[in-house]
């Protein structure tokens, strides 16, 4: 029964983490031209953005690949998936 119980405590307090530490995702459109500038800057085409999970998510294109990059609240890599 503890194991049935860690993982959806686990998820719960990944999810809240950006709520408790202040921090809110919004998707303006100051955000969405500094994340589209930053990504630019690293040599990605970037196309959408928009919000996943409490992160932001830009769909973008470097060297022929297609990729998912995730950043949060302080536009900050979190993780990037090549885009099948």
């Amino acid at each position: 029964m503890l194991k049935q119980m860690i993982l959806p405590a686990a998820i719960v307090a990944a999810l809240a983490l950006p709520a408790l530490a202040g921090e809110t995702v919004e998707l303006t459109d100051e955000n969405t031209t500094k994340i589209r500038q930053m990504l630019t800057e690293e040599g990605y085409e970037v196309g959408k953005v928009k919000l996943e999970d409490g992160l932001y998510e830009a769909y973008a294109r470097k060297d022929g690949h297609k990729y998912e990059v995730f950043l949060d609240a302080n536009f900050a890599h979190v993780r990037t998936e090549l885009d099948d």
